[in-house]
């Protein structure tokens, strides 16, 4: 980040997921509205003109952080865009292997499609 006085503001990249294995994407898709609280650490070294304006370092103390409360519409109108009308599902490997053979053997072009075709299935008896 470029250089500055007291205090500055920085884009962060955040991680957008559907990956219902990782528990911050599990608890964000839960909340249906509101804020979702967030504690963001600080590490590294700080690079600043020394009194004789010679370069000088110093390590960032472990205890720096800063709360931010994101919006929950925000996060979803994110996720929205990255995957629209989308979710994500995990499956064991023998499960999606079943699956990956059902859809051959019916020619599904899709993983959509072959999922529609087995739960229709199933409506019908």
């Amino acid at each position: 980040m470029p250089a500055f006085e007291d205090t500055t503001s920085v884009e962060l990249s955040v991680p957008c997921t559907y990956d219902l294995e990782i528990t911050a994407a599990r608890y964000f898709a839960a909340l249906e509205g509101g804020e979702i609280p967030l504690e963001l650490l600080f590490s590294g070294s700080v690079f600043f003109s020394g009194p004789q304006g010679g370069l000088q370092a110093a390590r960032i103390a472990w205890d720096s952080d800063v709360d931010f409360r994101l919006p929950v519409a925000v996060w979803r109108r994110a996720m929205e865009h990255h995957f629209p009308g989308s979710a994500w599902l995990r499956l064991g490997r023998e499960s999606y292997d079943r699956l990956c053979a059902y859809k051959a053997r019916h020619a599904h072009c899709s993983w959509e499609a072959a999922i529609d075709s087995l739960l229709e299935e199933r409506e019908r008896t």
